[in-house]
């Protein structure tokens, strides 16, 4: 894992911010086992602004503290992949449908030039795709104007996108994912929020399908 070192005042902020695009980009998976220490070195930062960094993914559920001070990637299990999914439906959908109603025309060109590169990762980098999937989906809601919108949209994509990476992108036909992302630009550049939505809906419920039962078999291997 390679992380860039931070000189700025605001360490706190970056460090967590350097760590939660890790897990978005599932640099840093589920059961990983990383240190207070380990990532001080690594960013270069006394411990300090780091401690402060994981109690905030903490609070958000996106990381676990162990008592002997390990950090992990939280674990999810198939009611709170549930959750997360119904809460990522609704909070991504009204994003749309802000976004289509009061995008620019210069935002046209820019997601096209996303969904192409996006597009080049497939079968090649799943990590790259993954990035540029995120890419994707937070430029069009950057449109809605709505800063903490996005904010709660990114915070349950962190922990559901290392379960992407781990259960979805080899199994899923992403022929059928990249027509979706085509629906959605098409309906963002027709500002037809109701088509966008629709897309959008069906690119979520579609990875679900493989991660949900991978999640349920990890449920009753921590029942037995």
């Amino acid at each position: 894992m390679v992380l860039e070192k931070i000189t700025n005042v605001t360490l706190r902020q970056k460090v967590y911010e350097q760590l939660r695009a890790k897990i978005l980009g599932a640099e840093l998976l589920p059961g990983e086992i990383i240190s207070l220490r380990g990532l001080a070195d690594k960013f270069g930062v006394s411990i300090l602004p780091v401690r402060e960094a994981v109690w905030q993914l903490e609070s958000e559920k996106i990381v676990v503290v162990e008592s002997n001070k390990r950090i992990q990637v939280n674990h999810l299990t198939s009611e709170d992949f549930k959750e997360v999914l119904n809460l990522r439906l609704l909070l991504e959908s009204e994003a749309v449908d802000k976004a289509c109603r009061l995008r620019p025309a210069k935002a046209i060109p820019r997601v096209e030039r996303i969904l192409a590169a996006m597009e080049k990762h497939v079968g090649v980098n799943h990590k790259a795709y993954i990035k540029k999937n995120d890419e994707f989906h937070k430029t069009i809601y950057t449109y809605a104007n709505s800063p903490l919108l996005i904010d709660l949209i990114q915070q349950l994509l962190a922990r559901v996108n290392p379960y992407i990476y781990l259960y979805a992108i080899d199994k899923r036909d992403l022929t059928n994912a990249l027509q979706c992302h085509h629906d959605m630009l098409t309906g963002f550049t027709n500002g037809d929020s109701k088509a966008t939505i629709e897309a959008l809906h069906r690119d979520l419920k579609g990875a679900a399908t493989f991660i949900l039962p991978q999640l349920e078999i990890e449920d009753e291997k921590r029942v037995n």
